[in-house]
């Protein structure tokens, strides 16, 4: 299976036009994962293939950050045996916890998967979570890294099925985005 922008464009998942970024910037190309996640058939292929690759790190145990990554980290969690899956959410301030009775075992190693890692910042709050809970970050998965190099994230391993170029998908201030200078109406896609 090709791991490329073609692939999720089949799902609607890649997307083409004038789009607002939860960072406030604009940018012309967006990746809606959850139009590839409501395909189980089409995000098997994927999760398979990033639970191979993150088998071998020694844990049982994925988490994902609610809401993207919840559908991937259930689905590698799966393709284990034995494979537990939990997830974190947000608590006021913006960091991410464990809630409903979720814990781990001191020490217990983890994984971490994410649908798109953009600037890490979600993955980096649930390492928090779990390093709060006791547990080790031992690998992060995702099906999307969008390029943005992670120096901090050097003491544990990083996978990800699709590597994008830094700047292959450019972002605007909104003052200096193009296409609001030729008038392109603005989209939110995930609203």
């Amino acid at each position: 299976m090709p791991w490329d922008l073609s692939e999720l464009s089949k799902h609607q998942a890649y997307l083409r036009g004038h789009f607002l970024l939860t960072t406030g910037r604009h940018s012309d190309q967006f990746l809606l994962m959850a139009r590839l996640t409501e395909n189980p058939q089409a995000l098997a292929g994927w999760t398979k293939e990033l639970a191979r690759r993150l088998k071998g790190y020694g844990a049982r145990t994925v988490v994902g950050p609610a809401l993207g990554g919840i559908i991937p980290a259930y689905a590698v969690a799966s393709e284990w045996e034995n494979g537990r899956m939990l997830f974190t959410e947000k608590v006021e301030g913006g960091a991410m916890r464990f809630k409903r009775g979720f814990t781990l075992a001191p020490q217990e190693p983890v994984v971490v998967v994410e649908d798109v890692v953009t600037t890490g910042s979600s993955v980096d709050k649930v390492i928090q979570a779990i390093k709060e809970a006791g547990g080790i970050v031992v690998a992060v998965g995702a099906l999307v890294d969008r390029g943005h190099a992670k120096p901090h994230w050097d003491d544990f391993g990083f996978e990800s099925l699709l590597r994008l170029a830094p700047g292959s998908i450019p972002t605007w201030d909104p003052r200096e985005c193009p296409l609001c200078q030729e008038g392109l109406p603005l989209s939110r896609p995930k609203a």
